[in-house]
């Protein structure tokens, strides 16, 4: 890679301008910017390469950004680790070209090849033990993508038969996915299987690859929704990048048999052999590797279901108190702008016991803060969707946060809407950097409510039966996550994306409200 590649990769990766490095530097854009297109280099001694790396290591204030750093500059290490001062030295070396291998190093290379003789005379004799004999197993093996199934279908019926509940799948491959969808007849014979073991009380611990292509992460976790709806799967992804050079694949049922291959890239799938065992020691190593395999990685998605989807208010906090600069959300209402009176007053309408009540106030007093805090000096756009004034007017509208937190429907009365709704307006007219954008009531995913922060996670909730919570903290999917719902946005016209527009837009429908209920004498 070429200095000018090199300087114009750090400048997009710290998203800076020709003015401000060269700023920091002390010179003029116009030296940058010779710099960018390759016209001029600095020499390997010139002081302004080690301020270009000091410079670009100030920059890496967040823990992803170090380490993005570290793997450009061909390192790895732990996030509590890394040092400004190393990094500054890790890249001044990466602007210069210069190895990673030490000076020290090449001159005992170097002393070793000037003294090196005859390889007979450097070898000594050493009397030859018996030949060793190892431990004999017995294993099967399977050829190609149709052994490839055939070995896994044996390793589930194996799970589908035990009698231990509780007991885990390891499943780890990066492989393509083409053995799983390629063949429709086993990808129904997959599902079902699959399905059974999880009845019968199986969990299963997934390690996702990023080897693969993003889209191809998207289509597998989309792929593993309906074993995650069940609550039984953990999915986690390794954070780094790795080399590509060799494949693998472990399924492992623990303490029962295992399915392992290695293979190269490149290599014809026909000739790779899936090796199926029961042996214990073989068992044993697989399911060590895969739990050693497992303290590397991250979470890749975490679920909650039933019950546990009313800990998604929860996460909401979370997501506000993070560390992200800018989110997103895509909700029916917003949800999170609900006051903690009319939250109280609406759970008492619902019966909840007084210590409940005073419990879920105050939790929700909590978050109306957090997102106020948040608002201060960080961008969030909500799209929303306003539902018709009849269905308001009939208590059609459900009302998601009580609904989650009693566990049990509940629905808006109409001027409990337009509580809800003045809500929204004050928080308009109090923070500059709250941004909404009213979108179609047919262009909304009514079943799904979403927030997505920036470089923080990711929060999906299906409202409706069978409730379902999906999170996850993989900058991929937050990235397509806030890419999407941007999108949805940019529908709508830029006139109607204006403050005063939309804020004026709420007023008459709360106005509407108002004057439906006064009518019908309504509550």
């Amino acid at each position: 890679m070429q200095f000018s590649e090199k300087i114009n990769l750090l400048m997009k990766m710290a998203n800076t301008t020709n003015t401000k490095l060269a700023n920091a530097l002390g010179i003029d854009p116009s030296l940058v910017s010779r710099w960018r297109t390759g016209a001029r280099e600095p020499s390997d001694d010139s002081r302004y390469i080690q301020l270009i790396g000091i410079y670009f290591a100030t920059q890496a204030r967040q823990d992803f950004q170090r380490v993005a750093l570290l793997e450009l500059t061909g390192h790895q290490m732990e996030d509590k680790n890394v040092s400004e001062t190393l990094i500054a030295e890790y890249l001044t070396r990466w602007l210069m070209g210069e190895s990673k291998i030490s000076v020290k190093s090449i001159q005992v290379l170097l002393d070793s090849i000037g003294t090196a003789g005859s390889i007979s005379h450097a070898i000594q004799e050493v009397s030859i033990p018996a030949e060793p004999m190892g431990e004999p197993v017995h294993t099967l093996s399977f050829s190609g993508i149709n052994g490839m199934r055939s070995a896994v279908i044996k390793l589930l019926i194996q799970a589908m038969n035990t009698p231990e509940k509780g007991r885990k799948l390891y499943l780890y491959s990066d492989e393509s996915m083409d053995w799983i969808i390629e063949n429709p007849e086993f990808l129904k014979q997959w599902v079902f299987l699959m399905s059974t073991c999880i009845r019968r009380g199986m969990r299963i611990e997934v390690i996702h690859t990023l080897s693969r292509d993003s889209n191809e992460l998207a289509i597998a976790v989309q792929r593993w929704l309906p074993f995650y709806m069940t609550g039984a799967i953990v999915s986690y992804y390794y954070p780094h990048k790795r080399d590509d050079m060799f494949k693998h694949t472990s399924f492992t049922l623990e303490g029962c048999c295992t399915v392992f291959s290695t293979s190269v890239r490149g290599q014809n799938r026909d000739t790779v052999q899936y090796v199926y065992s029961q042996d214990a020691a073989i068992v044993a190593g697989a399911q060590e590797g895969f739990l050693r395999q497992l303290a590397l990685c991250k979470p890749l998605v975490r679920t909650f279901i039933g019950k546990e989807t009313r800990r998604y208010v929860d996460e909401t906090l979370t997501l506000f108190s993070g560390t992200s600069t800018s989110g997103v959300g895509l909700q029916g209402l917003m949800l999170s702008a609900m006051q903690p009176a009319l939250l109280e007053k609406m759970l008492r309408r619902n019966a909840a016991e007084e210590s409940l009540i005073q419990e879920l106030v105050a939790q929700q007093e909590k978050r109306i803060d957090t997102m106020k805090a948040h608002l201060k000096d960080k961008t969030f756009q909500m799209v929303i969707s306003l539902p018709r004034i009849t269905d308001v007017l009939k208590g059609k509208v459900v009302a998601i946060i009580p609904e989650l937190l009693l566990q049990h429907p509940v629905s808006y009365l109409p001027m409990e809407f337009h509580e809800h709704l003045r809500g929204i307006i004050e928080l308009l007219e109090e923070f500059e950097l709250l941004d909404l954008v009213i979108i179609p009531n047919k262009h909304m995913l009514h079943n799904v409510q979403i927030f997505a922060m920036q470089n923080s996670g990711m929060l999906v909730l299906k409202h409706n039966d069978p409730k379902f919570v999906f999170i996850s903290e993989q900058k991929d999917l937050i990235s397509a996550m806030i890419g999407y719902i941007r999108q949805v946005a940019s529908r709508v016209p830029k006139r109607e994306k204006n403050k005063a527009y939309v804020t004026e837009k709420l007023r008459e429908f709360a106005k509407r409200v108002e004057e439906g209920a006064a009518m019908r004498m309504l509550p």
